[in-house]
């Protein structure tokens, strides 16, 4: 196997898999890639055997061939030698791949190209196209209110639904909620849990490319994502996402609507002094204002104001502010709205002027 490629377009495509590749795991193969050049193009393939990502390289094949290549170290390599110089891959019969760049030479070991773990086949995959920034959108306003606790599998990803023209994501971990719907030219009907990673690589896989569609196909336990010339597969979640129709609020006796950015800024310094894994705060609200406090007697105790228009009963709840932070840093309209109860049910935010979003975050005691 021997072939040139430039080391901007193989750098490019290294970075497109840096994500995937496992570097601890108990099968050294998936810490590398599969490099497969034919006579008119070179594929680059890699997985950790729940999600797999197959794309192209601008190559010059001199010998056709497989391999595979340590996936961070070929990375690292290619970080180093000079932007958009010529890089010469060839594979010798004793296992070792030999990178040079001018004067620059490496060789580093390959593993049988055999062994490598397959994709799905797809070719029988019917594709509905999306728009990608729409798509990306609703990625980046749920994704992060999954859950990272191994135990509670089916919350570790995020529900989509498709029906009626119409797609939904919802995601949670129990304590918070995130709620995306937005209109969709689909005509098909899908109800699948999306694994949290998978939606991470897709978005930024997503970002790439001229086109600004995406398309998508649903496999038996699997899902495809197709954009250009590249491609992503992976893995389903299997179990019964819950029932989170029954956590959201039908009514509220409260509203305040308070400045986005004024919130973010005072949730953020008075979390300063709060318990670092908890982030307790208590918000006291009024007809004018939201008071901020937190209390730790290790810490000490901070207190900050903000301007609100406020209807209802005076109220004091506590929050995780980490919680309220995150919801915060996905939205970009100038004005949030609080819609209320009393101190022990959940609270609902909205940006204001936009009905595609909404976020349930239970209260906690301070």
């Amino acid at each position: 196997m021997n072939l040139t490629i430039s080391q901007d377009i193989f750098l490019k495509g290294l970075q497109k898999i840096q994500g995937i590749v496992e570097r601890k795991n108990t099968l050294p193969i998936l810490s590398h890639f599969l490099l497969t050049a034919a006579s008119n193009e070179t594929v680059i393939h890699a997985t950790d055997l729940e999600l797999g990502y197959k794309g192209y390289l601008d190559t010059t094949v001199n010998q056709p061939g497989t391999t595979t290549l340590p996936a961070r170290k070929t990375y690292d390599i290619l970080r180093e030698l000079p932007a958009g110089e010529p890089v010469n891959l060839t594979v010798s019969s004793e296992g070792w791949a030999h990178l040079t760049s001018g004067v620059s030479k490496f060789k580093v070991p390959c593993l049988p190209a055999e062994e490598y773990p397959a994709l799905p086949p797809i070719d029988e995959a019917e594709f509905t196209e999306i728009d990608s920034h729409i798509f990306d959108d609703m990625i980046r306003h749920t994704v992060f209110a999954t859950s990272h606790d191994e135990t509670r599998y089916t919350l570790s990803g995020v529900l989509m639904t498709c029906e009626n023209g119409n797609m939904t994501m919802v995601a949670t971990d129990g304590h918070r909620l995130a709620h995306v719907k937005q209109a969709m030219d689909l005509d098909k009907t899908l109800q699948v849990i999306v694994p949290r990673k998978a939606l991470e690589e897709v978005s930024r896989f997503s970002a790439d490319g001229e086109s600004e569609k995406i398309e998508i196909a649903v496999l038996p336990n699997h899902l495809v994502f197709r954009k250009d010339r590249a491609t992503l597969v992976t893995r389903l979640i299997e179990g019964q996402f819950p029932d989170y129709q029954g956590v959201i609020p039908k009514e509220h006796k409260a509203t305040a609507t308070v400045a986005h950015e004024g919130l973010l800024r005072a949730l953020r310094r008075v979390s300063l002094l709060s318990n670092e894994k908890t982030r307790p705060v208590r918000i006291d609200f009024d007809s004018q204002h939201l008071t901020l406090c937190s209390n730790t007697p290790e810490m000490g105790e901070a207190t900050d104001q903000i301007s609100t228009d406020y209807q209802g009963d005076n109220l004091t709840i506590g929050f995780n502010a980490r919680y309220l932070m995150e919801v915060l840093a996905v939205t970009t309209e100038n004005d949030v709205c609080l819609e209320l109860t009393d101190a022990v049910n959940p609270v609902i935010l909205r940006p204001s002027g936009s009905d595609a979003f909404f976020y349930v975050i239970m209260p906690m005691r301070v």
